[in-house]
This record gives C-alpha cells, structure tokens and sequence, in this order.
C-alpha cells in the first residue's frame, strides 16, 4: 500500500479488526476508531496489533475530526449491533447518519480515498429492510460528498460472512429448535470469510482497476438460507424437531418503510422553525 496513514471506523466489529491487522501486517499506520465502553479483550486485540487508537462514540454524535487528520484513507465498517432479520435497533443512528458523518469528516479532512463496506444487494434491497436502506442512504450521501470533492469512493458489499449466518442459525436451532427464513428460505447465498474481505478491501486501496468502484464479494459455496438451518439442525442432531419460521417480504418492507417515516418525523422534530414574521426594530 502507497505510504499514508489509514483511519478505520467500526474497528472492534469482525470485519473492522481484520481490515486492521491486514493494515498493520503491511506496515501502514492505522489509527482505530473505537468506542470508550469497547471491552477490554477488543482493547487488548487492537493494541497487540499496534495501531493507535481513537474513542469517537457514533451514538454519542462525537466527531471524528482529529482521528481522520492526516489520514490518507477513511475506511468504514461500521454497522449497528443488530443487522438481522427482524430487528430494527439503530440501523438509521449508525448505519445510515454515523456512516455519512464519518464520510462527510473524511472529505474535509482531505482524505485520498474513503472506503465502505454496505449490503450486498445494493439498490435493490433499500425497500426490503430498515437495515439495507438506511445503509443505502449512506452510500448515496457518501458517494454524492466524494463526487463532488475529487476524492476516490469504493464501496464493498460482501454477501454475508461465515460467522453471521453459523452463528445465528446454531444459536436459534439450539435454543428454540427454530430457525427463521425470509420468505420460503430459498434465495441462495455464498458467506465469505472476513478475512477474505478484508485482504481485498486493501487491494482496492492502490489498485486502479478496483478503486473507485463497487465490488460484490462472495465465498466458493451456495447455500439456501433453509439449507443453513438445516445444516445447524443436522450437527446439533435435531433435525427432526427444528421449525423453519418463514417471514413474509412484505413484513420487512412495511418495517422498512415506518423507519423511514420515523426517521423523518425525527429529524423534522429536531429542526428549529422557520422564522415568522417581522422583527422589531
């Protein structure tokens, strides 16, 4: 990688620490953006690989000017705590606003390249879910901020990740016996490892032909998310027991649209009135 410091957000999640340490394995100067409530285990990681760390709280609406200053490369990783299927937590807080917020703060810091990590669908999905459009509205904003100032906008979307999609099907088929699908559970995917991403993310740093440009990556494997489920069955030894939970699409997109609506009505709220009539002289 050309020589530069690098500023990555989102950095104690499971991609965020390896885009890190592949950072730090080649010698580039990477400063952690990290949370002060982080736990010490995510402390300790980030700190053995020797990158210099920086408590900016996306919750708490704290800027992330100082971390970015100098930095050549803005990358961000940051996604909110709770991305599955059903759940809308903080998707519009931290998916959607913390993410511009770090994009715009890297544009005026005069940063090279800034760099995302969004769904894997893209456009596509930003009416399936509150997740995937709040992060589509970032990836809008973000690329319309960097257009405009000359800076290099690479998005990544990788489909899903190993550890996502095994954990979440062999925590609920252990728990419940029960594993949930979208619509009939047949849409097909291929998990990467975060590894994999993150090694990527790095050539797209100084490679020409990658930079600048948005990347779908996927694993050598194809799964249903119903062959998941059945697969996490079948290791715990309740397959015949496991239940298969179907939520209809039009659920999600009604759940998508009123966190719109929502976030609207908030931000609306927020805003100071216009000012009325005459002043006194």
């Amino acid at each position: 990688m050309t020589a530069g410091k690098a500023c990555v957000a989102g950095a104690t999640g499971y991609l965020g620490h390896r885009v890190v340490a592949a950072l730090r394995a080649q010698g580039v100067l990477v400063v952690a953006i990290l949370k002060d409530r982080s736990s010490d285990a995510d402390l300790a990681r980030l700190a053995h690989c020797g990158a210099a760390l920086a408590f900016v709280d996306a919750s708490r609406l704290e800027p992330y000017g100082e971390a970015l200053a100098g930095a050549a490369v803005a990358i961000s990783c940051m996604a909110s705590a709770s991305g599955h299927v059903g759940v809308a937590d903080d998707f519009w807080a931290i998916d959607r606003d913390a993410n511009i917020r770090f994009g715009h703060a890297a544009v005026r810091a005069g940063v090279r390249h800034v760099i995302l990590v969004a769904t894997f669908e893209g456009q596509a999905s930003r009416r399936v879910s509150a997740f995937s459009g709040a992060k589509e509205c970032a990836v809008d904003e973000i690329g319309l901020a960097c257009r405009q100032a000359g800076v290099i906008f690479t998005v990544i979307r990788p489909t899903a990740y190993f550890s996502d999609l095994t954990d979440r099907a062999f925590n609920s088929v252990r728990a419940r016996h029960r594993h949930t699908v979208v619509g009939d559970g047949r849409h097909r995917i291929n998990p990467v490892h975060g590894d994999d991403v993150a090694a990527f993310l790095i050539d797209c740093i100084d490679d020409p032909t990658r930079a600048g440009r948005e990347h779908r990556l996927g694993g050598p494997d194809v799964f249903s998310f119903r062959d998941i489920g059945l697969l996490a069955a079948e290791v715990l030894g309740c397959a015949r027991s496991l239940r298969i939970i179907s939520i209809p699409i039009w659920s999600l997109r009604v759940m998508a649209a009123a966190g719109t609506a929502i976030s609207l009505f908030v931000t609306i709220r927020s805003e100071p009135p216009a000012a009325t009539g005459r002043s006194r002289s």
